[in-house]
């Protein structure tokens, strides 16, 4: 384990020594006063084995302490609500939603799911959850003012990915066990509306989800265009990319990219979707308008996300199986660095700051998050965040948060 050492990263062809800062996530007594910090300047680091979430100063770099989820929390992913005043958290070893007041650091609410809730979307009016149920293949909807679990919807096979309509008039769900995304009704209504067909449906799997869902890729997320009009889902299997147009709910176009597609991230001004084909180590770049492959880049091993900085310019493709950041300039298509994050070190999730600045990326191996500035790509490391930070999370970044 790499914990509170120093670490050699590669840039511009030199070795570079990043020397540990020495912060303890865990050290803080008591809650923090998070109410004299703009919500947006503060990263959320969510920590799988210590049962807790981190907080980052963007300003200084400095971890203010940590908020405790509870034993056995083992928490995938976490998200702000609108006015940065919740923390909400999927606490998969738990089975339950949890709703943190910022205020106070406490868990205000604990909500029983279904078994192994991981991956969720708010409505903008952030009054209902709708959550991914991995392990009973159900979607959970959640009154986030209520604090209750107001339905628990079946027929899904391996939820994995949510996006719900900027208007609230719909929900999208991608399945893992197989190649369809479901649409769910208004809020109100709670009901599955249609099973869109991605790619050849596996009908055993339909059948029977969990024995197939160590052999199928499925689809991981169905990701909206910003202007919430198309979603781009990628099918693991097919090796294609199907565009659905959400007004209608209608196929428009199956695009042919590289092999085992994880999925699609939007660029900031809608104009690119990226997509990551961890079955030969490419990325395909969409063109939205006309809907076709404009460049294939080539990147890493189990690549994990796509983070866009400075309003689009540049892309940053985290490989896990590299322990490298592949940075490409969204202009010229072309890759313009290769930032070697140590060794064997296992990069997981990002997120990058409101005005597009720094990137912090967690990585689980050495417990530690990484700080890249966009402008100059130097790096600083951050130590002992927390044990295995998994899922990072800023409120209005200019990259979408995701997780993985």
């Amino acid at each position: 384990m790499l914990r509170g050492a120093k670490t050699a990263i590669a840039l511009f062809g030199f070795i570079l020594s990043i020397p540990s800062m020495g912060w303890s996530a865990g050290n803080t007594a008591g809650p923090m006063n998070l109410s004299a910090y703009d919500p947006t300047s503060l990263v959320f680091v969510t920590n799988r084995d210590s049962n807790d979430v981190s907080v980052v100063d963007t300003q200084t770099d400095r971890v203010l302490g940590s908020i405790p989820l509870g034993n056995f929390s083992n928490a995938h992913m976490a998200m702000l609500t609108g006015d940065g005043k919740k923390l909400l958290v999927s606490a998969t070893g738990k089975d339950r939603f949890l709703i943190v007041d910022l205020a106070t650091q406490n868990v205000e609410r604990s909500i029983e799911t279904g078994s192994s809730p991981e991956h969720f979307d708010i409505t903008t009016d952030n009054r209902l959850a709708y959550i991914g149920n991995m392990k009973d293949s159900t979607v959970s909807v959640v009154d986030l003012i209520e604090g209750r679990e107001t339905v628990r919807m079946t027929g899904f096979s391996g939820p994995h990915g949510v996006s719900v309509l900027p208007n609230q008039g719909k929900v999208y769900v991608s399945n893992l066990g197989a190649p369809e995304v479901t649409v769910l009704g208004s809020p109100l209504e709670q009901t599955a509306e249609k099973h869109l067909a991605i790619g050849d449906v596996h009908h055993a799997a339909g059948r029977e989800p969990q024995p197939y869902l160590a052999s199928l890729e499925g689809i991981s997320h169905p990701t909206l265009t910003p202007d919430g009009k198309f979603i781009y889902a990628a099918d693991g299997d097919a090796g294609e990319v199907t565009v659905i147009d959400t007004q209608s709910d209608r196929i428009t176009n199956r695009i042919q990219v590289g092999k085992a597609p994880w999925r699609a991230y939007a660029s900031p001004d809608g104009a690119y979707m990226l997509v990551l084909n961890n079955g030969d180590k490419t990325v395909s770049v969409i063109e939205t308008t006309k809907r076709t492959v404009v460049a294939t880049l080539q990147a890493g091993a189990q690549m994990t996300g796509v983070n866009f900085t400075q309003g689009g310019r540049k892309a940053y493709v985290i490989s896990r199986g590299d322990s490298t950041v592949y940075v490409f300039d969204m202009k010229t298509l072309k890759q313009i660095r290769r930032l070697k994050i140590g060794a064997n070190v296992a990069l997981e999730t990002a997120a990058t700051t409101a005005d597009g600045r720094k990137l912090y990326l967690a990585s689980s191996t050495d417990n530690a998050l990484y700080v890249i500035d966009s402008f100059s790509d130097q790096i600083r490391r951050i130590a002992d965040i927390g044990r295995y930070p998994w899922g990072v999370t800023i409120l209005g970044s200019a990259s979408p948060g995701y997780c993985h």
